[in-house]
């Protein structure tokens, strides 16, 4: 079946915002001070316009809950912490704001100002327990700020060039980068090392996404190819399609209960890694 008979446009909001939108974050968050809920969904989006706007999702359509105010130039970059609660953004103003997603009120706000050393930021994520943010940077270092004290708990070092993309690992473990000269880099968060670089393509590294176990990886590229990292082998293998224009972004999806266990049993046996895959070391 076609993907248009698939997928439709729902709804298109005109004018969501003034100026280019630069990024986009789904979010889910409980609106009561019920566990149970209820829930409800959001659309974050932030742009040229200096603006982070939380769209409310409801029947197919946006509704304006939030209109941030904080950043000074473009927003570059939004994440949602696990619980749905708060929002981290980063800026080309060098800044990274923490908000409470519900209220809209400023939590944080980390510049040059008031931490012990320079900031530069760029794509943000969230730890898995939401209690750090890490971001990428002009310096080829990716940067670990506790939410909680507005504090740099850790600098990881690649070594290299601008960090274009930051993905931290379900476990909570590990952080991979992607660089803006195809170089794809894995760091151990505890003891805050670089453990691998991996020459993976041959242009800018838009986006990495762990898979949910957090032994596998993913990577795409401005040259078109995405590339699959493991544990145990150093050269990764690309998909063999080549998407005409480069790739952007990828995401993990989870895997159906029991298929990952008939995927094995018809490879062979859990020592096979699936074909096309390749690992880092």
């Amino acid at each position: 079946m076609p993907a248009s008979a698939i997928y439709s446009i729902l709804f298109k909001k005109e004018n969501a915002h003034d100026d280019p939108i630069y990024c986009c974050q789904w979010a889910k968050a409980n609106t009561s001070s019920d566990p149970k809920g209820p829930f409800k969904e959001f659309i974050l989006t932030g742009g040229l316009d200096s603006l982070v706007k939380v769209w409310l999702v409801d029947n197919n359509k946006l509704e304006l809950f939030h209109s941030l105010r904080g950043h000074s130039m473009a927003v570059v970059s939004v994440a949602v912490s696990p619980d749905g609660h708060s929002i981290a953004s980063t800026s080309l103003d060098s800044t990274l704001i923490i908000w409470d997603l519900l209220s809209g009120q400023k939590v944080h706000g980390m510049s040059n100002e008031n931490v012990e050393m320079p900031m530069d930021v760029w794509k943000v994520v969230f730890s898995p327990d939401g209690s750090q943010v890490a971001a990428g940077s002009h310096t080829g270092k990716v940067i670990i700020y506790g939410i909680k004290n507005a504090t740099v708990d850790r600098v990881l070092d690649t070594r290299g060039k601008f960090v274009l993309s930051v993905a931290w690992s379900p476990d909570g473990k590990y952080i991979s980068c992607g660089s803006v000269d195809g170089v794809v880099c894995v760091c151990d968060v505890a003891q805050g090392k670089l453990l691998h670089t991996v020459e993976a393509h041959r242009a800018a590294v838009r986006s990495v996404a762990f898979a949910p176990s957090s032994q596998l990886l993913a990577s795409v590229s401005d040259d078109g190819t995405c590339a699959l990292h493991t544990s145990q082998c150093k050269s990764p293998r690309h998909a063999k399609a080549k998407v005409v224009g480069g790739v952007r972004s990828v995401v993990a999806g989870r895997q159906p209960r029991g298929s990952d266990r008939r995927r094995r049993h018809r490879a062979g046996g859990p020592g096979r890694r699936p074909e096309g895959a390749a690992h880092f070391p």
